[in-house]
């Protein structure tokens, strides 16, 4: 087998010899011992270990990160959860590995950094990103009929947008580019699209009601339409991708442990829903409704947890989960902040520039909160002023933010994995990515 080579081959290596060193003090299993330890619903195989353990190839990040919680707890005959701490650098280091693999297949020549051999206009362009100026990449509203969503893939490296000319499409983050045809399926608006969490799944969802499941790698469809209760505003994937929540007018559960069969749970549940509901990785989801509250759901028991939480005026229209699972952030005509385990509030309202928060995010990283605030509900689209909202989480300082660059209505948004790269989407058919000046400086600690 041909070895990787120039700067991603190296760190290929490095990371190799680590996992080594990782397998080698929690007691130094066979590799056919470390296949056989794989959590259910996911598989790895004794020549696939061994490709990654010496450096051969960099696998999938759902399999990289499996083969590291068997690794990490082996010795204690359990398997790591991805709450474990060290779980966030191996994410880490597989995102780095990974787009140097791009870099390297993208450029010429491949050994050396772009910094290297980046001609003068390159060099502006790296410079403005530094700044945090956004670099506006296609479509254009007069053939996709705006931008209703947008998504990154686990890796980072894809992007997938939901546009008004009833398509899906998947893009290129580092060339900026369309990454294959659109996926054409949906008869209406589309609205929401998310990646499973292997990536190699893409759900999108439209205002026909309905749901569709595509392949990523072959671009194709691969099960019937799944029904919602009324439009699709927004979907979610749970952490280990074998339940799809379709959030309409209320929420429904699909199992999709066979993607190519999914099985709908028998009930709807949750009402007067007036914004995308946010999960976390060990099953809480939280919806946003109106007259100011948010609930807190078991979601696969679908079951209310304890009282709403309550705090804004105006409906809640947007909502925010930290990484860690444990602030909850509310917008509204401001954004309030919650102690998920003790349901208090922890910190004064933070004021935002616009009439209401439309688009909430955390980073990965957990490090910046962004809000996008705006007049939503306008009939004049052209007219609302929306703009940027960020803070600093450890003292919820407000930052320095970026002119939004959109006219009119901004109807989504997210955030990258490495937590570098922020993207929004427009109803004047822009898709734009910047790079906030926030998420400068050193690598996330890890």
């Amino acid at each position: 087998m041909r070895t990787a080579g120039g700067d991603f081959g190296r760190e290929l290596k490095l990371a190799a010899a680590e996992l080594r060193t990782l397998r080698a003090r929690h007691g130094d299993p066979t590799y056919e011992q470390i296949a056989a330890r794989a959590p259910r619903g996911q598989r790895l195989s004794p020549s696939g270990i061994s490709a990654a353990l010496r450096g051969r190839s960099l696998p999938s990040r759902d399999y990289y990160l499996t083969l590291v919680r068997v690794l990490l707890a082996y010795d204690t005959n359990k398997v790591a959860s991805l709450q474990h701490p060290e779980i966030p650098q191996w994410r880490d280091r597989w995102q780095r590995l990974s787009l140097l693999r791009h870099a390297q297949g993208s450029r010429d020549p491949a050994s050396l950094p772009i910094e290297h051999h980046a001609a003068l206009s390159e060099q502006v362009v790296l410079a403005a990103l530094r700044r945090g100026q956004h670099v506006q990449m296609p479509p254009t509203a007069v053939d996709l009929g705006g931008v209703w969503a947008v998504t990154f893939s686990p890796d980072g490296l894809l992007l997938a947008t939901g546009h008004g000319a009833k398509t899906a499409q998947l893009w290129d983050t580092v060339e900026q580019r369309r990454a294959g045809p659109a996926l054409f399926g949906h008869t209406d608006r589309v609205t929401s699209v998310a990646f499973s969490p292997d990536g190699r799944l893409l759900a999108t969802g439209s205002e026909d009601g309905t749901a569709r499941l595509w392949d990523v790698e072959s671009r194709t469809l691969i099960t019937e339409p799944l029904d919602s209760a009324g439009f699709v505003d927004s979907l979610l994937f749970i952490p280990d991708g074998q339940s799809l929540y379709l959030q309409g007018r209320t929420i429904r559960r699909w199992d999709i442990t066979d993607p190519t069969h999914p099985r709908k749970a028998e009930k709807h549940f949750a009402s007067n829903l007036t914004c995308a509901p946010v999960l976390s990785t060990d099953g809480l989801l939280i919806t946003g409704h109106a007259g100011g509250t948010a609930q807190l759901w078991e979601a696969q028991e679908q079951t209310r947890i304890d009282a709403p939480l309550r705090g804004h005026a105006s409906d809640v229209t947007a909502l925010a989960l930290a990484p860690s699972g444990d602030v909850l952030a509310t917008g509204s005509d401001d954004v309030q902040l919650w102690d998920i385990r003790t349901r208090q509030m922890i910190h004064e309202p933070l004021e935002c520039s616009g009439d209401m928060v439309t688009e909430m995010a955390f980073s990965s990283d957990g490090r910046i909160l962004v809000a996008i605030s705006g007049d939503r509900v306008s009939g004049a689209p052209e007219e609302p002023d929306f703009s940027f909202n960020t803070w600093e989480t450890s003292t919820w300082t407000e930052l320095p933010s970026p002119h939004i660059g959109h006219i009119g209505h901004v109807t989504a948004s997210a955030f990258s994995p490495d937590s570098r790269l922020f993207a929004t989407g427009g109803i004047d058919g822009l898709l734009r990515i910047r790079t906030l000046p926030t998420a400068l400086g050193e690598r996330p600690v890890t």
